[in-house]
């Protein structure tokens, strides 16, 4: 099935096909004071609709170190084909755009309003991309910063209630964050992918009487684990390789998982190895700012445990009740050595929390 059959893009209500949307894009190219994001979004359409089979897209690391890859077509529109089936989405229906198209999450919704048929409206992309929305959206792709943001907003708060579909991804999200989206009638998924995946490979719906506990993979795409215990996925409809990702992953079932870590942010500290995303969930219950555990070189431990918080420094009493906290809800070997507030953290262009610059910033600061 060539993705020259799929050459119509319904944009912010207006029908576009074949060489129309081609002049349509190179139109808006053209124009002097064109957004980067808009930049990014008809130049994306474009090299959709050229004649190679393949597109140069950079991967997030899910794998291993960051680089340049080639995804075919064809991968992309099975991906839109799956997630249509999976989440009931038809011809016709809304769909918002709120994610760049620089990365692969912003280029599928794109894909998969091309390949369901359905209408694509676009915003800029931001961390409320529902702040202005005056249209009646059905299905639309959040991560997890824009989700904290938008709930934390009463005009858009109206606006995410009336969004029937909902899928957060781009990172790990937080329990608070699920918790609060247990009172909303329309349905919200957490999902599981990465770029060499063409997004997400697995669902955990997180509201309603059909919630998940766990992710739950779509047709077609078989899991298992590897010596570290990182997820292996087989999906030879969405990638001609094997993929063996650095995600520390427990298996629940030959469908169900939930992802534990990352291989790559294990700490061993006295010769045990712990995984900071672990420690980061337990101790969300109590800290109420942005947090992460990372570790600086010690002599003794070879790697000592620290506890970085996005904030002022704290006062001493304040510092002593969250020590008291923090020993109540982890185990001697995962409480952090040592409290540093830092302001403001770093995050990568996808809004995650920075965890090698946090580190570098950490051992600068303390070497000097």
């Amino acid at each position: 099935m060539s993705h020259k059959k799929y050459d119509k893009l319904i944009l912010d209500g207006q029908i576009f096909r074949g060489n129309d949307l081609k002049k349509h894009c190179a139109s808006k190219l053209k124009q002097l004071y064109l957004k980067d994001w808009e930049k990014h979004l008809f130049g994306f359409v474009l090299e959709w609709l050229d004649e190679e089979e393949e597109i140069k897209v950079k991967t997030s690391g899910s794998t291993g170190i960051p680089k340049s890859i080639l995804l075919k077509k064809q991968h992309m529109i099975n991906s839109a084909m799956a997630t249509a089936v999976a989440l009931k989405l038809d011809a016709g229906q809304t769909a918002l755009l709120a994610l760049s198209t620089k990365y692969i999450a912003g280029k599928m919704m794109v894909v998969r309003a091309m390949v369901i048929g359905l209408n694509l409206f676009t915003v800029e992309p931001s961390g409320n991309p529902l702040e202005n929305l005056k249209k009646d959206i059905d299905f639309t792709a959040l991560v997890p910063l824009q989700l904290s943001n938008i709930l934390s907003s009463k005009n858009s708060l109206i606006h995410l209630e009336k969004i029937r579909k909902v899928v957060i991804g781009g990172g790990a999200l937080d329990e608070t964050l699920v918790k609060k989206t247990a009172k909303f009638a329309n349905d919200f998924y957490a999902s599981y992918g990465m770029t060499e995946t063409c997004t997400h490979i697995a669902l955990r719906k997180l509201n309603g009487k059909d919630q998940d506990l766990y992710f739950k993979t779509l047709p077609g795409v078989k899991i298992s684990t590897d010596y570290r215990s990182c997820l292996v996925i087989d999906a030879p409809h969405l990638s001609d390789n094997l993929l063996t990702t650095n995600d520390l992953t427990t298996l629940y079932s030959d469908s169900e998982f939930l992802i534990i870590g990352r291989f790559d942010n294990v700490i061993n500290s006295g010769g045990i190895k712990i995984s900071p995303e672990e420690i980061e969930a337990k101790l969300r219950k109590i800290i109420k700012e942005n947090f992460l555990i990372t570790s600086i070189p010690d002599r003794d431990l070879g790697e000592k445990l620290i506890l970085l918080i996005e904030s002022g420094q704290s006062n001493l009493n304040a510092l002593y009740e969250l020590w008291a906290q923090i020993e109540s809800v982890l185990s001697p070997f995962e409480v952090p050595k040592q409290i540093d507030f830092i302001k403001p953290f770093s995050h990568t262009a996808t809004g995650k929390i920075d965890r090698l610059a946090m580190k570098k910033i950490i051992r600068e600061k303390l070497i000097h």
